[in-house]
């Protein structure tokens, strides 16, 4: 067995690895050449990454990719991420991930990192199928699936589970919006609330909207869709034409995948239900715009999951966020 630093001839191998395990097991998604290079190869990030191959003979059996983001590199208080582990299911058991993740770690030691992350904030997360569905698909894992190999491997070797997140699904024909909904938002409409899609001529208020809700990611967002030569529709509570919840734009990804960016409205609005019929809008408007499912991960102290279970959202997967000190 040899251990390499990857280069580019191992590309075919490395891709065949990943798509021959992805069938196996179900679970990640296959790539096209062109998709593999675009996701991994390509990345901003994977210029600095400590990335190694195992070899039986000349057939790549195992891969691991550590990075360190190139925003984060002059920055030695700043954890390099581990984004990528992956052994061939007749090689597992024999030492090969214990050391593709020893040389992982040597490396990111050279690069000044004092620890190791697993968590969505690499930016370089894997897309995934949701178990027992026709190819209902998310777009990227947020942490290490519980009860993978991959899971029990970093718990072997000194990972410390920092968190969970839960997935969620739901296919789109199942959904019906409870009637609770109704009642609670004609009374909230008595108060001078409404759900409707945001227009420019008739609502105002971002600004401050951003400022309240603290969340600089959901401002991205919106501000990124806004920046659109056409963007895409978004739903907003308004109060009076004031801004104060929005839903992220909403269209159909080509998997049938209702894209979700998340869904928050402005602390001074809480605990009358606008939330929920915000969430509960955007589902609808999912549904008979030709979405076939949605999907999205979550925190378990996100009191939000509380919404998504109550629309009929089930958790289909659950994640673990792990770290480990690097001494």
């Amino acid at each position: 067995m040899r251990y390499l630093y990857y280069e580019d001839k191992y590309f075919d191998g490395l891709l065949k690895l990943w798509n021959d395990e992805a069938q196996i097991r179900g679970f990640y998604k296959p790539f096209t050449p062109e998709g593999f290079r675009a996701h991994l190869i390509n990345h901003p990030d994977f210029a600095e990454s400590a990335s190694f191959v195992a070899l039986d003979g000349d057939e790549v059996v195992g891969f691991i990719c550590g990075i360190v983001k190139k925003a984060d590199i002059t920055d030695l208080s700043k954890p390099g991420y581990l984004t990528a582990i992956l052994v061939k299911s007749t090689h597992r058991r024999k030492g090969i991930g214990a050391k593709l993740l020893e040389m992982c770690e040597i490396d990111l030691k050279r690069k000044g990192r004092k620890a190791i992350r697993v968590v969505f904030l690499s930016n370089m997360n894997w897309p995934w199928y949701i178990p027992d569905t026709d190819k209902h698909d998310h777009p990227g894992a947020p942490a290490v699936p519980v009860n993978s190999p991959e899971y029990f491997l970093l718990l072997h070797h000194k990972f410390d589970v920092q968190g969970f997140c839960d997935a969620f699904h739901l296919p789109l024909d199942q959904y019906e919006t409870p009637q609770d909904v109704f009642d609670k938002m004609k009374v909230n409409q008595e108060k001078g609330f409404k759900i409707e899609l945001y227009d420019p001529a008739v609502h105002y208020g971002l600004e401050e909207f951003y400022v309240n809700i603290q969340n600089e990611a959901f401002e991205r967002a919106i501000r990124y869709n806004l920046s659109l030569e056409k963007p895409n529709p978004f739903l907003v509570v308004s109060q009076k034409g004031k801004v104060v919840g929005w839903t992220g734009a909403m269209y159909t990804e080509p998997s049938g995948r209702a894209h979700f960016d998340g869904i928050v409205t402005d602390p001074t609005v809480r605990g009358v239900g606008l939330g929920k019929a915000l969430f509960c809008t955007l589902c609808q408007y999912s549904k008979e715009h030709g979405s076939k499912f949605m999907t999205f991960f979550t925190g378990l102290d996100n009191l939000a999951r509380n919404i998504y279970l109550y629309a009929g959202f089930k958790i289909v997967q659950t994640f673990a966020i792990m770290k480990k000190e690097l001494k």
